[in-house]
């Protein structure tokens, strides 16, 4: 990460020093030094010269081109010591020495401690580092302290604005520009450079900065503007004085020099100054606007920054921190409504958005999907892992349309099986429909997926759709750091079971009993047994869903019923006879052969086992 060089720490108890950095005498860049900095030459991929790379536990400044070879890429490094007060100073070049002053040369490779004022040389260039100075500023504040945005204030402490001796036109201009700017706060990416711009205008500041700052008071400058030739971000030095009375009071200050009579080095020249806090909604400081007036020639030429430029100031500020605000919860919703519309039909999350109290947990009437791609352990090992990836992209991908146009919620993928919900977390008194109808469009869906990729698969695609109806617990079954909206209980348990006996049902897709009871119009379905799932205590009767249901459909199902029920009577030579005509007949029914299969082991089995209910062998 590439940061300004003009940032720094407010912190009071522990002053930063600043390392300034020269070529051919004319001063180039400023940095802190808040920890080891690591000074050199410029390396392929870097930004160009006079910048900061900041790392987790030290700073890189590309001070020289990449052609300047007299210049290490690793030239030097300066160390704060622990004390506050010594800077360890580091040759790390192999071939040229660092003068540290007239008498004293660091060779390459060695290091000593020093105590600031430092001065280094090579090359053309110097790096200067000073102690701190305690700047003398008579800060005087304005009367109320800076209100967050979205709180009400009663302005107070001006008084009464005299238009007998104002400047109307002035102050139109003045509200003009201070209008752009907060218009621009909430359209404009470069809002920033506005506001900078803008407190030059309005105040008649000779520069003017927007600083953010982060949580441990470090300052960096997010625009600088300045009338004065040659001042710039890398060398521009605000107080830090200033910026630490504002971060810790909250409200706006500006600066009398008149009443000072000595101010700090790095303020040299600086006749006025003034800095209002921008805040967040909780009142915490995230950055300042920042302005300074040049010294006019004599004392006398001073030019004061009034209490009404520092309010101002404090408005622009107020400004630019409600549309800082206004931007945050809009991006926060912009996420969120990404993060939902992964889940949800756009139509849900623009309503979950406005409410989200519609995710917390609870219990619900629901009913699940659980679609699987059979064979799925062949397919990968024919494709290899990149098709294959492809391959679950395109098919889930498909099926997730049939949930989301069937307003259901996309709940998880499991790897190669997709699981889906209607029900929570609004209330769907036919949710038992739309998902048969999700089933349905998944079913009448797989040809065309099978059209893409059967040339490289060489068989076709087959999906295993389980569904189950029932009540379940709703809510964030995720975390705080991944969020995961679906459902936990039994009905999830019984679904996903469902999904894994069609492979022994001989069906492309089985409904539970109970999502056949909730409904309001039943598709084409038929009986096919009643089972015991693994891990389930309570049989099951389910029921194949018929989604493109031949034209003797009818016969099938009568067939299959007269066939089951001699079965489950144990009556087995019949079943017997009964199955294997119905299977010789209708070769292309799946489920037929399977009764077939299980009405011979059944004739296999003890005399005394139940064949009304079929323990299924696996899940």
């Amino acid at each position: 990460m590439t940061s300004s060089s003009a940032e720094h720490n407010s912190d009071p108890e522990q002053p930063v020093l600043s390392v300034l950095f020269y070529h051919r005498r004319k001063r180039v860049f400023v940095t802190p030094l808040d920890r080891r900095l690591e000074i050199g030459r410029q390396r392929i991929g870097e930004p160009i010269p006079r910048s900061r790379i900041d790392r987790a536990d030290s700073a890189r400044v590309v001070l020289a081109a990449l052609d300047e070879v007299d210049v290490s890429r690793s030239h030097m490094a300066l160390t704060p010591q622990s004390d506050g007060k010594g800077i360890e100073v580091a040759n790390l070049s192999h071939t040229q020495p660092v003068r540290l002053s007239p008498d004293l040369v660091l060779p390459p490779g060695e290091s000593t401690v020093v105590e600031p004022p430092l001065l280094a040389q090579f090359s053309v260039y110097a790096v200067r580092v000073e102690p701190p100075e305690e700047e003398e500023l008579d800060l005087q504040p304005l009367p109320e302290r800076t209100m967050p945005p979205g709180r009400k204030s009663i302005a107070a402490g001006l008084g009464r604005l005299n238009i007998d001796t104002m400047d109307e036109r002035l102050l139109l201009r003045w509200l003009e520009t201070v209008l752009g700017v907060f218009q621009s706060a909430a359209s404009s990416q470069d809002f920033t450079e506005l506001a900078a711009k803008a407190l030059v205008k309005i105040v008649g500041l000779d520069a003017a900065a927007m600083l953010e700052c982060d949580e441990a008071g470090r300052w960096r400058v997010a625009a600088l503007h300045s009338v004065v030739e040659g001042q710039n971000e890398a060398t521009w030095i605000p107080s830090q004085t200033l910026l630490g009375r504002v971060r810790k009071e909250k409200r706006a200050y500006r600066h009398v020099p008149a009443n000072v009579s000595d101010t700090a080095k790095s303020l040299l020249n600086v006749s006025a100054l003034v800095a209002a806090p921008i805040l967040d909604g909780e009142g915490n400081v995230i950055g300042a606007l920042y302005g300074d007036r040049r010294q006019g020639g004599t004392s006398d030429d001073i030019p004061d920054i009034s209490m009404f430029e520092a309010k101002l100031v404090e408005v622009l500020a107020s400004g630019i921190a409600a549309g800082l605000a206004r931007v945050k919860e809009e991006q926060a919703a912009v996420a969120a409504r990404v993060q939902f519309e992964q889940f949800f039909t756009p139509q849900l999350a623009q309503q979950l958005e406005r409410d989200p109290g519609l995710l917390e947990g609870r219990d619900a009437k629901i009913t699940l999907l659980f679609a699987d791609v059979r064979g799925f352990s062949r397919i990968s090992e024919k494709l290899g892992p990149a098709l294959t990836m492809t391959l679950i992209q395109d098919t889930m991908g498909t099926l997730s349309e049939c949930v989301l146009a069937c307003d259901g919620v996309l709940v998880d993928y499991l790897g190669d099986e997709l699981m889906a919900m209607w029900g929570a977390p609004i209330a769907q008194d036919d949710h038992a429909d739309l998902a048969c109808r999700a089933a349905e469009k998944m079913t009448h869906a797989l040809p065309e997926i099978n059209r893409r990729w059967q040339q490289k698969l060489g068989t076709p695609i087959q999906l295993g759709i389980g569904i189950n109806s029932g009540v379940a617990r709703v809510g964030n079954t995720g975390s705080r750091q991944k969020f995961k909206y679906g459902p936990l209980g039994d009905t999830v348990n019984v679904a996903s079971r469902v999904q894994g006996a069609t492979k022994y049902l001989g069906a492309d897709c089985l409904i539970t009993g109970s999502t056949l009871t909730a409904l309001e119009l039943a598709p084409p379905n038929r009986r096919l047994a009643r089972v015991k799932v693994v891990n389930i205590e309570q049989p099951l009767d389910l029921y194949e869903l018929a989604c493109t249901p031949p034209a003797d459909w009818s016969k099938r199902c009568s067939r299959y019923q007269e066939t089951l029920e001699a079965l489950e009577k144990r009556d087995l030579g019949t079943a017997a006879d009964l199955a294997n005509r119905f299977a010789a007949e209708f070769p292309d029914d799946a489920a037929a052969t399977a009764l077939a299969c299980r009405v011979a082991e059944a004739q296999n089995s003890p005399s005394t086992s139940d064949t009304a209910i079929w323990a299924l062998p696996g899940k």
